[in-house]
C-alpha cells in the first residue's frame, strides 16, 4: 500500500502565534527540572476562503505549563502560548468530515509547529536548555476529552 492511499485531504495554509508569554525564574534547567504541560484544542466555524473551490477553518491550540525545579518552589519558568493555524479542504467534502480532519489532523500538525516554536523561543529565555514539549497522541487526547464531555452532558 502506498502512502498516497492515506492522504489526509487537508491543506495547511498558515499559522501564527497570537499570544506568548514566558515568565522565567530559573537560571538553569538542570537535571531536576520537571515539565507540567496542558494543551487545549479549539476549532472555528468555517471562514471565507481565497479560492471558490475550497472551504477553510482555523484550529487554535492553547498551551500552558511550567518548567520547575524540584525542591525549589520559586524556581520555575511558566509559559502560555496561543497558536492558530488555517486549514482548507475541497468544497465538496462533507462538513462533518472536514470538522473531524480539523480536530485530529489539524491539531496534530499545529502541535508539531507549536513544539518547534516553543523550543526556539525558550532557548532565548533560559540561560541553559530549552522547553521541549512532549510528543502527544492527539487522537487519544481528543478522544478522552470528547468522552469526558459526553459524560458531563448526560
Amino acid at each position: 500500500m502506498g502512502a498516497a492511499q492515506h492522504n489526509a485531504d487537508i491543506q495547511y495554509k498558515e499559522s501564527f502565534i497570537t499570544e506568548c508569554s514566558i515568565t522565567n525564574n530559573v537560571i538553569d534547567t538542570g537535571k531536576n527540572a520537571v515539565l507540567n504541560h496542558e494543551v487545549e484544542v479549539l476549532v472555528s466555524d468555517q471562514v471565507p476562503s481565497d479560492s471558490p473551490d475550497e472551504k477553510a477553518a482555523y484550529v487554535r491550540l492553547i498551551l500552558d505549563g511550567d518548567y520547575s525545579t524540584k525542591g525549589e518552589p520559586k524556581a520555575s519558568c511558566k509559559y502560555h502560548m496561543v497558536i492558530q493555524g488555517l486549514f482548507s479542504v475541497e468544497k465538496d467534502m462533507p462538513d462533518v468530515e472536514f470538522n473531524r480532519k480539523l480536530w485530529f489532523n489539524g491539531s496534530t500538525i499545529l502541535y508539531g509547529i507549536a513544539r518547534a516554536k516553543m523550543e526556539v523561543i525558550s532557548t532565548m529565555v533560559l540561560n541553559n536548555g530549552k522547553i521541549s514539549l512532549p510528543l502527544l497522541n492527539m487522537y487519544e487526547l481528543l478522544k478522552e476529552r470528547f468522552e469526558g464531555n459526553e459524560k458531563k452532558d448526560k
